[in-house]
């Protein structure tokens, strides 16, 4: 009985896994695409030529950020945190409501608020190392260094919050896997977030999004915060909690996983054959 229930245990965490690497990939494209059509939008509004890529926002002009209008930099520059953060705020409110949802759609909410907070917060980092990007929107807004030292303790603490909350919402939706018990979890842990996560960000690498491995796990730094409270995270004392109803996977998640994909490899199509805004 026991190495029965053992085999199904691990039987599901494998599923999990590979339905969490499909999710990851097309919840990172989602946000990709639609952070930085916000930011091709915007820019087409003011007069600036930009194209999409598969290393992001591409602006085309010769003329500097120094020459935008200063509406235009903060515009421009914000409209990508600030759609990014959109979308993880819509995603962990439709993840926090308490109906039945397959394994997939739990697991794919679950990556797009992680990798929408991380973009929004994420290249605040980035831009603040290089100097550019938001840097110099912070600069053209006359922000201090106090003020900007206030909002990055503010990120860290909203960033663990949503980890600890996106956390209990896993650890309640997959009873099967006993993640109260700490061994459990960090295998949890392991397989369903970390190797996912690096398969992203491996792809990221491979598709030019990152010019240096080094600059994209500065990048992907919130991530960590996002994830490491499911560590910690306590389960939701909560006996109407029924957001998945049963230990196996059904046939529902295997029709979605296929729609991953292929969602996935025309995203990757699109994309890399560039996205612009023309009259």
């Amino acid at each position: 009985m026991i190495a029965s229930d053992l085999r199904i245990k691990y039987d599901s965490l494998v599923k999990s896994l590979v339905i969490s690497v499909f999710s990851a990939i097309l919840a990172y494209l989602l946000v990709f695409l639609y952070t930085n059509f916000a930011t091709l939008y915007f820019a087409y509004d003011f007069d600036i030529p930009a194209l999409i890529n598969l290393q992001g926002i591409k602006i085309l002009t010769d003329s500097s950020m120094d020459d935008w209008s200063r509406d235009a930099l903060v515009t421009i520059l914000l409209s990508k945190p600030i759609a990014a953060t959109i979308v993880g705020i819509i995603s962990l409110i439709i993840l926090m409501i308490g109906t039945k949802k397959p394994i997939s759609i739990i697991i794919l909410l679950f990556w797009l608020n992680v990798f929408a907070f991380n973009t929004a917060f994420g290249i605040i980092i980035d831009d603040a190392i290089a100097k550019s990007g938001t840097y110099q929107v912070a600069l053209a807004m006359d922000i201090g260094i106090f003020t900007i030292l206030v909002l990055s303790f503010l990120m860290i603490s909203i960033l663990y919050k949503i980890g600890m909350m996106n956390g209990r919402l896993i650890i309640n939706s997959f009873p099967h896997q006993n993640l109260t018990y700490f061994k459990n979890r960090v295998v949890f842990f392991m397989v369903i977030f970390i190797i996912p996560w690096f398969m992203v960000m491996i792809y990221t690498y491979l598709s030019g999004g990152a010019s240096v491995p080094i600059s994209e796990m500065i990048k992907n730094l919130p991530v960590l915060v996002l994830l490491l409270p499911f560590l910690t995270a306590e389960k939701i004392k909560n006996v109407g909690f029924k957001y998945i109803p049963t230990v196996k996977h059904s046939k529902i998640d295997l029709f979605l996983s296929i729609i991953f994909v292929v969602l996935s490899i025309v995203l990757i199509f699109v994309i890399n054959n560039g996205i612009s805004i023309t009259v």
